[in-house]
């Protein structure tokens, strides 16, 4: 269960923290995203705020409002391989699966490790402080999905004899 109180207070100390003012529109914003689980992309989160009484949020106000969210790190923007950002609040830390079907994100909490090899700060200098895994397949019902009818019978796998010209 979502304590909106609890992060709505992280969102208002982190904007001040930064120097933002606290805006109803950044709080509109905010919330919506801290409710959704399906990682929206701003196009998606628009359209719900929209379709919710907020037509005076324009699309531009809420791609600005998630990348200042993320600069402040009460968001973070999930890479997808279909290129799109995704967004998403992270109440804890967890990586994600991609539905190459769907496009559906979804989190993992538990159960994934990333292990990084102990020598690879020696080897390249560079000190990792964080890693996020996005594993990509087929969820269940992309899975279950029957193929698309396109009007033409699939091959039953035997070739045909060609006839000589």
């Amino acid at each position: 269960m979502i304590d909106e109180k609890r992060l709505e207070e992280t969102l208002v100390a982190a904007l001040r923290k930064h120097g933002h003012s606290v805006t109803s529109q950044r709080v509109t914003i905010f919330r919506a995203l801290a409710k959704r689980r399906d990682h929206p992309t701003a196009e998606a989160l628009h359209e719900q705020l929209a379709n919710q009484g907020n037509a005076e949020l324009s699309l531009a106000t809420v791609y600005k409002n998630l990348h200042l969210f993320e600069s402040i790190g009460v968001a973070r923007a999930v890479a997808t391989p279909d290129g799109r950002a995704r967004f998403d609040v992270p109440l804890v830390p967890h990586h994600h699966l991609y539905c190459t079907g769907c496009g559906a994100v979804v989190d993992v909490e538990d159960g994934v490790e990333v292990a990084l090899a102990p020598h690879l700060e020696q080897e390249t200098g560079f000190r990792v402080t964080g890693a996020e895994v996005v594993l990509e397949g087929l969820c269940l019902a992309c899975q279950q999905a029957k193929p698309p009818s396109r009007g033409f019978r699939r091959s039953s796998g035997r070739r045909k004899k060609r006839l000589p010209a």
